[in-house]
């Protein structure tokens, strides 16, 4: 049986509130995710449904048993005193590549232009995206990959690392660290803003760059700003 944890919310029982405390199991996993039912469930698949506890928020998380904990899909950060309970059963898919910690990877490798990408699975640590790295999937990526594209094809590998580690978790084991080290600049969501904000004497050439890797025809999150007043591109308006 599989088990879906919710918090306890204002005007519900406080004696209900103690029994699920006192069934909390000591063995068994711990997913913490924001994954739809159809991606949870495929993930459920891979690490023994009836071990499982599936949990969506630190709430729930707080009253969650289990002896190992996986993080994925979810951009929470998990506080210290909750990660020192799994004694360092705790463990994070991050959908990029190691040289690409922190936020919004995916667009960031396409500004790069990177020739491979991929997932990693490593340690949680108060810092996000700094334990050590437990396992790697990369694939061969081209240019013209778009940064969804890249997402896409990174949740890809990130489920193909999941079947590897699943038996591994189910058995109660530790995931032992790679020699493989994180990379690159660990973004912020502040980055990408600030990248999104074009230079009235950007060049053409990296114009299409920021364009393709942050814009794209799928959001508006492109300005430039002009004696006080914001623009954004209007892409209902046909070319000249």
């Amino acid at each position: 049986m599989t088990l879906l944890l919710t918090p306890i919310r204002e005007g519900e029982s406080i004696e209900g509130m103690r029994r699920l405390e006192g069934s909390r199991e000591t063995n068994g996993i711990v997913l913490l995710t924001n994954m739809g039912d159809d991606d949870c469930a495929r993930s459920l698949n891979s690490l023994g449904g009836d071990q499982c506890t599936v949990v969506r928020d630190l709430e729930s998380l707080a009253i969650a048993g289990g002896n190992t904990l996986l993080c994925f899909s979810h951009s929470i950060i998990v506080p210290r005193e909750i990660l020192d309970r799994y004694h360092g059963r705790a463990y994070n898919i991050h959908s990029a590549s190691p040289n690409y910690p922190g936020r919004d990877p995916h667009h960031w490798a396409a500004y790069d232009g990177v020739s491979e990408y991929g997932a990693t699975c490593h340690l949680m640590t108060e810092r996000v995206d700094e334990g050590a790295i437990v396992d790697v999937e990369l694939f061969d990526t081209t240019y013209t990959d778009s940064p969804f594209q890249l997402l896409a094809r990174a949740n890809e590998a990130a489920f193909l690392i999941l079947e590897r580690i699943g038996p591994k978790l189910q058995r109660g084991e530790r995931l032992t660290p790679i020699e493989v080290s994180w990379g690159g600049k660990k973004r912020s969501r502040a980055d990408l803003k600030a990248m999104c904000k074009l230079d009235q004497a950007v060049t053409r050439e990296e114009f299409d760059r920021i364009y393709r890797a942050f814009d794209g025809g799928v959001h508006d999150n492109l300005t430039v700003e002009i004696h006080g007043k914001t623009f954004r591109i209007d892409k209902t308006a046909p070319s000249c």
